[in-house]
């Protein structure tokens, strides 16, 4: 298998999948626990939410990311000993 990198069909689809779970837990975060109160606006509430959300978003996926393309190229291959007998 050729070496493919950061385009890697498991890497694409990961990427993929963190992306809509940032998009759907935007939706809901505006839609159910973005609220005004005296102290911080409504709108303020949504752009606090959103940088929580995307910057855990972010972190996971470069997480995730990082092991699944070490695990592509490990750094130690193992080494096979064959006895003889």
């Amino acid at each position: 298998m050729p070496y493919q990198g950061l385009l890697a069909p498991g890497l694409v689809t990961g990427t993929y999948v963190y992306a809509s779970t940032g998009v759907v837990a935007s939706i809901i975060m505006m839609i159910f626990f973005a609220k005004g109160t005296p102290n911080i606006s409504k709108c303020d509430s949504c752009k606090l939410g959103l940088v929580v959300i995307w910057t855990a978003i972010f972190c996971m996926w470069l997480l995730w990311a990082c092991v699944y393309m070490h695990q592509m190229v490990p750094l130690i291959a193992p080494v096979h000993s064959h006895k003889a007998k």
